[in-house]
């Protein structure tokens, strides 16, 4: 059976007064010694930056993400039962995340590991980078690359008469839009981890009513800088009253690809740095010539 990875593309967020560029982040997380940049179970490997090459036409930096885990598989063979990894004491499995940075893009390139991290605990460990410092206090956010025609036509939308999301709670809580820290409170006495919401503005066959378009574009944008945190995201609306309501499935038009794994090398049962980093160096390539 064919095994595929899939490549998933993000725009890194930062407000310029607050945060400063995030290749001067990893430039000051490369200056650490390995031991001293695990931030949360997390830690940043491998930091290389790289001028324009054949490839990546523009400056780029290579990144190799580790999560802790502590409860990992077993090895087995086919005529044996499955026993114990053998592990010196301090050591736990640690899992891999591949990543791309562009900075002339504010591109983000994650190879996806469902049991890596995610988009969202990157933002967290880009903004950790001095813990303790609130003078230092950052706000990185790494949020899905949308098709940039499907954002211009939602951008048209000024009539706004629904929102359908689902998501995790902390998608809501973390969202700094006013809509969402009302959602999220009302979620808290539940214990609710995850939440279908859908915001409307008329009633059942009706039409007439739109909601505020500010809060709701402020809402919808903060949402989709969760990363995967947000599962379903859909606006309906019309770019005015004469105009038909349509309704634009947000997180169906992520720009990803998927390629076939076997463009990865394996040595010692996993797949290289290197190998990894070559398949999102061409990919990068081919969204470079795509999208700019």
């Amino acid at each position: 059976m064919t095994t595929y990875v899939t490549v998933n593309l993000f725009d890194v967020l930062w407000s310029d007064d607050v945060s400063p560029r995030l290749s001067d982040v990893l430039a000051e997380y490369s200056r650490l010694p390995i031991d001293q940049r695990w931030r949360g179970g997390l830690r940043l490997e491998n930091i290389d930056r790289f001028q324009a090459d054949e490839i990546v036409n523009s400056e780029h930096y290579v990144l190799n993400f580790v999560k802790q885990r502590s409860i990992g598989p077993g090895k087995v063979a086919s005529t044996v039962p499955v026993s114990d990894i053998e592990l010196d004491e301090g050591e736990q499995f640690g899992e891999e995340t591949a990543a791309l940075y562009l900075p002339s893009q504010r591109w983000l390139l994650i190879l996806n590991n469902k049991h890596g991290i995610g988009p969202s605990r990157m933002a967290e460990y880009f903004n950790a980078v001095d813990p303790g410092n609130m003078d230092r206090h950052f706000d990185y956010a790494v949020a899905p690359c949308i098709d940039r025609n499907v954002l211009r036509r939602m951008e048209k939308m000024r009539n706004l008469t629904a929102v359908e999301v689902v998501a995790s709670v902390g998608a809501f809580e973390h969202s700094g839009a006013d809509i969402g820290e009302s959602v999220e409170q009302a979620a808290a006495a539940a214990s609710a981890v995850r939440l279908s919401v859908r915001l409307e503005a008329n009633e059942a066959h009706r039409k007439g009513n739109f909601l505020n378009f500010a809060q709701t574009s402020a809402f919808i944008g903060s949402l989709l800088r969760r990363g995967n945190e947000v599962q379903k995201l859909d606006v309906k609306g019309a770019e005015n009253a004469d105009t038909k309501d349509e309704v634009i499935h947000l997180i169906e038009h992520k720009i990803r690809t998927r390629r076939n794994a076997s463009e990865l090398s394996v040595v010692h049962h996993r797949y290289t740095h290197t190998s990894k980093i070559d398949l999102l160096k061409r990919v990068c390539r081919g969204w470079i010539t795509e999208l700019t």
